[in-house]
């Protein structure tokens, strides 16, 4: 019994492999899956053109880059560095970082994306590994153990949760806010989890597409969605090297290069995720490319004027939802993305989206990856020092997105940007305290001894006792 019980541990969870191709019919229409769940990436270009008060045609060139940039580096990710099925969305870590330096006096856009291209290439030769190490595959060994991967997905799920069930519920002075964006977002969940709790094999791999079309049309029963600003658009757009114009600080690099360690963690860890649904081996040096890929993506993204990406944990929760974690299908997904970025049409359609059918959506996406945060730290061989560590890092975490404003508007810019990251605050105290904090060494050395026992115990008793 006992022979069996790692193999089963072990046993991929997924019915498609990383490596395994699917007809293209099915990689379209599941990229198409992915694009849908990305809400902010039809978010972020709108506020910043708000914010900047930037003219039309400006903010769709973001819009453009943004998928472009993002389309770009999943391909990167997927076929070259790393080779794993991340799909590549905006980072609201590196967003607020982009709007907070844009309006520094003497400054502005040119130095805020000239600074993040410098902070991510740095990350680039971090994380080359020169006969298999690298710093970068330093630091993966750490975020491998299950009490902090569980941790990390948990406080990145919680980063992200507002994205969620707020947006869902919309805000008060919207014209479909009440019943129409609850109801239409209701329909989208529920359908969505009858067909992910489906055996049917397509109706699994479709579940996302078919739940967005079910609400959507919902709402359009209710309040008809204006495609006027389709027609208006122009059909092509070109990016341009460094639109804003060129500049560098290098206080705004610092900053950016410590915001861009959640990026890298969380690549990190969610090959490893991914990894252990689907058997394949996550190597320090492949999780060291993976990295490279995201910061190469990040660099080329901040060349155009578009936002720094990170692996999307809704695209995630969608490869254990559909049961398909086939690369060809991010691979898919790289090439909508850009295709949406060249055609300025096609970006506006997937604008007109209801907010609150995407938030539904992404609602319940983003809590299969949080329980799987829950089901990794079910594995942990709790004591009280890894009690403490996580509790107070999850706590910690957590309380960062409840700090006044007026608190963070009397601390530094460097020390505001970074408390604005519950996932920057959780990791960096929980390795902190995972290094510092006595008692894991004697701890490791009882459990040895305890093995040691229970392998040979003495005569007259039982191993069990």
């Amino acid at each position: 019994m006992r022979s069996s019980e790692p193999a089963a541990a072990n046993r991929p969870v997924l019915d498609v492999g990383v490596n395994a191709r699917v007809p293209l019919r099915d990689a379209v229409l599941m990229g198409l899956q992915n694009v849908f769940v990305m809400t902010g990436i039809f978010v972020f270009p709108g506020i910043m053109g708000k914010t900047f008060h930037l003219p039309i045609d400006t903010v769709a060139y973001l819009y453009a880059v943004t998928f472009i940039g993002c389309g770009v580096t999943s391909l990167l990710t997927a076929m070259l560095f790393g080779r794993m099925p991340l799909v590549a969305g905006p980072y609201a870590g590196i967003f607020t970082a982009l709007l907070t330096f844009g309006h520094m006096p003497g400054e502005g856009l040119g130095s805020a994306f000239g600074s993040l291209a410098v902070a991510s290439l740095i990350w680039c030769a971090l994380s080359i590994p020169i006969k298999g190490v690298s710093p970068v595959a330093l630091v993966s060994k750490f975020v491998r153990t299950p009490v902090i991967a569980g941790v990390i997905v948990m406080l990145v799920m919680m980063q992200v949760a507002d994205l969620s069930f707020p947006h869902w519920l919309g805000k008060p002075e919207d014209k479909s806010f009440g019943l129409l964006n609850v109801g239409s977002g209701l329909v989208t969940a529920l359908v969505l989890m009858a067909l992910i709790c489906t055996r049917h094999p397509i109706a699994r791999r479709l579940a996302l597409l078919i739940s967005l079309v079910a609400g959507a049309v919902l709402f359009e029963a209710f309040a008809p969605i204006d495609f006027g600003a389709v027609a208006k658009s122009p059909w092509f757009v070109l990016p341009r090297l460094f639109p804003f114009g060129i500049g560098f600080n290098p206080e705004f690099c610092l900053v950016y290069f410590v915001i861009l360690i959640a990026v890298n963690v969380q690549t990190m860890t969610l090959m490893g995720v991914v990894g252990e649904w689907t058997g394949e081996p996550m190597s320090p040096s492949r999780l060291s490319m993976g990295v490279f890929g995201m910061m190469l993506g990040s660099a080329l993204s901040a060349a155009i004027g578009s936002f720094s990406a990170l692996p999307y944990p809704a695209n995630v929760a969608i490869l254990r939802s559909t049961g398909v974690a086939s690369r060809w299908v991010t691979a898919a997904t790289g090439v909508i993305l850009i295709a949406m970025g060249f055609c300025t049409k096609v970006d506006y359609v997937f604008v007109l989206l209801p907010t609150s059918v995407l938030s539904a959506a992404a609602t319940v996406l983003f809590g299969i990856v949080f329980v799987h945060g829950v089901e990794l730290l079910a594995k942990v061989d709790w004591d009280e020092r890894s009690l403490a560590i996580a509790g107070f890092t999850l706590m910690l975490g957590f309380g960062s997105l409840f700090v006044e404003p007026k608190t963070l508007a009397a601390m530094p810019l460097f020390v505001s940007l970074l408390l604005r990251q519950p996932i920057i605050v959780g990791v960096f105290s929980l390795l902190l305290l995972t290094a510092v904090l006595p008692g894991g060494r004697r701890v490791v050395r009882k459990r040895a001894s305890l093995g040691a026992a229970a392998a040979h115990p003495e005569p007259g008793v039982s191993a069990a006792e």
